[in-house]
């Protein structure tokens, strides 16, 4: 190979890593979005869990109605 064909090699290799990285990057970036959309709705189900558990103890009188009976 003569050093005009290396180059053109080499500027054919750079432009397919920088599609790669590109290409790479954008998947890092909605992976990133759903994982913050992820971690939003799972505090929410937490708030909605804990919430639901103090409505089933203060209507089952308190947080003890849901243990086994001492017999257990």
């Amino acid at each position: 190979m003569n050093n005009a064909a290396d180059i053109v090699e080499l500027q054919q290799q750079i432009a397919f890593q920088e599609q790669t990285i590109d290409t790479l990057n954008e998947v890092v970036s909605k992976q990133q979005k759903d994982l913050t959309r992820m971690d939003r709705a799972l505090g929410l189900l937490a708030q909605q869990m804990t919430s639901l558990q103090q409505t089933a103890d203060a209507g089952q009188g308190g947080p003890k109605a849901n243990q086994p009976p001492p017999h257990y």
